[in-house]
């Protein structure tokens, strides 16, 4: 039976019948209750079985995405990983309305991962910050001071001077989020209050008598919530959601939140607007429940998105292995058998099934010649003449030539077997 929202109740029977209603679901046994105001109703939750069955939902995905991963080539994982950091922002600008392509989150990556200078680079730091997720080296911050660190460098030169935070850490005076037509939100005031309220936050995130996602999820409407500053709240939020989510889940299946809550925009808004109702007096209980269907949606998109990658990167080793046995090898990549320097089937066999793991997996098909080298197991200067007779022969092509880097033609693509990305 779904759970029913106090406001209903009110509208089916009375103010009595939502009253009773209320203390019943107050005083139960299952009930969680949180030191804050959500209007002038104190916070609570029921750990309901439809929550209890969620969270097993959740973390059945999780040794299935896990055997998923570890079924990749490690280079494939990399790959991934950056994939899903470049969705990530992209999907969380989006929600945000806020401009960027995915080339310049690329692009980021790229001088986050060759250990550039990242001061006059957009988007580089919120990069460094969702990379350190994925890799499993970020934590969740601990104090007030932390999370404002966190805003600073999520939000880095994308707010503007007059939305700065005018307060100790936070904001000072008010803001409002409106719809358009009317004010939906308005944050908590004064910052003294902010600070109770993101205590609040940190210390429920340390309570081990409430499961871990449930802290997770409340962690994220306390912020929201609360609203600490005049722009880049939901970003910072999102990607504090991301962090504790870590805590629970595969460090890589954590970031694959913001996507999913683009495509349910109006769901994920909607749960923050019913918590925020005054005749659902504080019950967090229905958001709870939206938010984790949310995460477990996002989970079985990562299982399935996963299982098929990996399917397709089976299938082109297997095709490769056809290619190198086959009697006509060189000749049916267009190769000369007697070319200079001779034609190792080993080496273009690695070469060619690095190409393909980047077409499926790396935002543009492309992977630099160091890494080729590395792949091979030889020099630059070994690998040099080898990717010249793929190029002479119309299967790779250059991209860029600072730093080098190559990609498969559409000729190449064609070769391997390669479907769609």
């Amino acid at each position: 039976m779904a759970y029913r929202t106090l406001k209903s109740v009110f509208h089916q029977r009375d103010r009595a019948g939502a009253d009773a209603e209320e203390w019943a679901r107050r005083e139960s046994p299952a009930a969680v209750h949180w030191d804050l105001l959500i209007g002038e109703h104190s916070m609570f939750a029921l750990m309901t079985p439809e929550l209890a069955a969620l969270i097993e939902r959740i973390m059945s995905f999780e040794p299935k995405i896990q055997a998923e991963w570890n079924g990749l080539p490690v280079r494939a994982r990399s790959h991934y990983l950056h994939r899903m950091v470049i969705d990530e922002i992209q999907a969380t600008n989006e929600i945000e309305q806020v401009r960027s392509t995915r080339k310049e989150i690329s692009e980021a990556i790229e001088m986050v991962r060759s250990e550039q200078s990242l001061a006059n680079k957009r988007f580089a730091e919120m990069v460094r910050l969702y990379l350190d997720i994925g890799n499993d080296q970020a934590e969740s911050p601990q104090t007030l001071d932390g999370i404002r660190a966190v805003y600073d460098a999520v939000t880095r030169g994308e707010i503007r001077e007059e939305d700065a935070p005018d307060g100790k850490r936070f904001r000072q005076g008010p803001v409002s989020i409106t719809s358009g037509i009317k004010v939906v939100h308005s944050g908590v005031l004064p910052e003294s209050a902010i600070d109770h309220a993101l205590t609040l936050m940190l210390g429920q995130g340390r309570d081990d008598s409430i499961p871990r996602l449930i802290r997770a999820v409340v962690a994220h409407f306390i912020f929201e919530y609360t609203h600490p500053f005049y722009d880049g709240n939901g970003r910072t939020g999102r990607y504090l959601l991301a962090l504790d989510l870590r805590q629970v889940l595969a460090p890589y299946a954590s970031l694959a939140l913001s996507a999913t809550v683009a495509d349910n925009k109006d769901r994920y808004y909607r749960a923050f607007s019913g918590a925020e109702n005054p005749l659902n007096r504080g019950d967090l209980t229905p958001y709870l429940i939206d938010m984790l269907e949310i995460i477990a949606e996002a989970q079985h998109r990562l299982l399935l998105d996963l299982s098929e990658r990996r399917q397709k990167i089976d299938t082109l080793a297997a095709r490769i292995r056809v290619l190198l046995v086959d009697e006509q090898f060189p000749l049916n990549l267009g190769l000369d058998r007697e070319s200079t320097p001779p034609i190792d089937g080993d080496a273009i066999g690695d070469v060619l099934f690095t190409l393909g793991q980047a077409r499926y997996f790396d935002a543009n098909s492309a992977v630099k010649l160091h890494t080729l080298a590395e792949v091979v197991g030889r020099s630059s200067q070994f690998i040099r003449p080898r990717l010249r007779h793929l190029d002479d022969a119309g299967i790779i092509e250059t991209v860029t030539k600072k730093p080098l880097r190559f990609r498969l033609t559409a000729r190449g693509v064609s070769l391997l077997e390669l479907d769609g990305k």
